[in-house]
């Protein structure tokens, strides 16, 4: 029979032992939450120019998401990290280095990189590899991928009807419509078919520059396009040099025979324009908006840059950290079957306005109609909630 000096001691070291042992979870759960993105060095033909600034702008926004996370005690208890990885301009580089940050780097969530045909190849391996990994892509996309992936940026089925809604018949008539050759932009090519073609006089696929051709030679096409009579040039291409797109048909002389009707284009994008060149754009996030929202948000993203510059980019990539936050605290876990469940239906609050993840895993959002010049971005119509048009469900 134990006595009671013996029994509290055994009562004592009792309590410790439970008390121990109940602390190695706690101890797990303390380890940094890492999330990991897909940001490219350079493209696949080796140009570095191809994603610049949109590069340092992705990294702004989820940079200054994590502080903000961190600051107010991380996500399920927990410090949340960034790890960057190369996906080389690339799907397939892409998930091989999806996977790498994964297996070597401890990684629990993804943002998917600029090449949107990564999203598919990540998919695919973590299938083949059993990995339930969160996807969300932040940057606009085809609208017409019906993965797993969550997309917190525009669709061009988005951004097309609203700007037909809001420009009318008279930017149908005399188009001519450019994307890139990668596989989305072709599909995007489709809907231009479908949807802005009316009065088209011509289209091109425009090829990702390669070596000792500089990023983004519209020239030839430009004159194509005024021996055609053409009025409205549709462009869609998502690299930042689309921009050089207007640029040469200025050198050329005929800059203002065209009206330029981009699917995405950026303050940066605007500040390389000819002095009196004139684009229209439908984006998410317009940092010029004086909303007091909007303007919080480019104040607080301008103190961590310590620049000017704050872009839709940076925006979608704030939200996309967001979303892990809001998905993986309802869910209470960071599987991604769990957080993709948990984020259906769920609201978003942005600086711009709710955006509302519906059953296909993209967004009805906030869409603005901007007109760029050299000196910015300037409002010219805001729309509330426009649907994404997409049909997957």
């Amino acid at each position: 029979m134990l006595n009671r000096r013996q029994l509290l001691t055994t009562a004592g070291t009792s309590l410790a032992a439970m008390l121990l042992a109940r602390s190695f979870p706690a101890i797990a759960q303390t380890r940094p939450l890492r999330i990991g993105a897909l940001i490219s060095r350079m493209d696949a033909e080796g140009q570095d120019e191809l994603i610049q600034p949109y590069d340092q702008q992705m990294r702004l926004g989820m940079h200054l998401a994590m502080d903000e996370i961190n600051a107010a005690g991380g996500i399920l208890g927990r410090r949340v990290e960034l790890v960057v990885a190369d996906d080389g301009g690339s799907p397939a580089p892409g998930a091989a280095a999806a996977l790498g940050m994964i297996q070597n780097e401890g990684v629990e969530a993804l943002v998917s990189g600029f090449v949107t045909a990564s999203r598919r190849f990540v998919e695919r391996t973590f299938r083949k590899e059993g990995l339930d990994i969160p996807v969300i892509h932040a940057l606009w996309t085809e609208g017409t991928y019906c993965g797993t992936t969550i997309h917190v940026a525009p669709t061009s089925i988005q951004t097309i009807r609203t700007m037909i809604e809001h420009f009318g018949p008279d930017s149908q008539r005399r188009t001519f419509q450019v994307s890139d050759w990668s596989p989305s932009q072709r599909t995007i090519s489709s809907q231009f078919y479908f949807m802005v073609q009316a009065g088209a006089v011509g289209a091109a696929l425009v090829t990702t520059p390669v070596t000792g051709n500089s990023p983004g030679a519209y020239t030839g096409m430009v004159r194509w396009a005024h021996d055609l009579k053409a009025e409205n040039f549709w462009v869609s291409v998502p690299r930042p040099y689309a921009v050089n797109l207007v640029r040469q048909a200025y050198a050329s002389g005929i800059g203002d025979e065209f009206n330029y009707f981009f699917l995405d284009f950026s303050e940066w994008q605007a500040s390389r324009l000819p002095e009196s060149a004139e684009v229209w754009t439908c984006v998410p996030f317009v940092a010029s908006d004086p909303d007091p929202a909007v303007q919080d948000f480019v104040a607080r993203a301008r103190r961590r840059s310590g620049g000017d510059l704050v872009t839709h980019v940076a925006f979608s990539h704030y939200n996309a950290i967001q979303a892990f936050k809001i998905g993986m605290e309802k869910a209470g876990s960071t599987s991604g079957d769990a957080v993709g469940a948990a984020l259906q239906g769920v609201e978003l609050a942005s600086a711009a306005g709710p955006i509302v993840l519906g059953p296909s895993r993209y967004g009805t959002m906030p869409l603005y109609i901007a007109r760029g010049t050299r000196q910015g971005f300037e409002v010219v119509r805001k729309f509330d909630a426009v649907d994404p048009g997409s049909n997957c469900t």
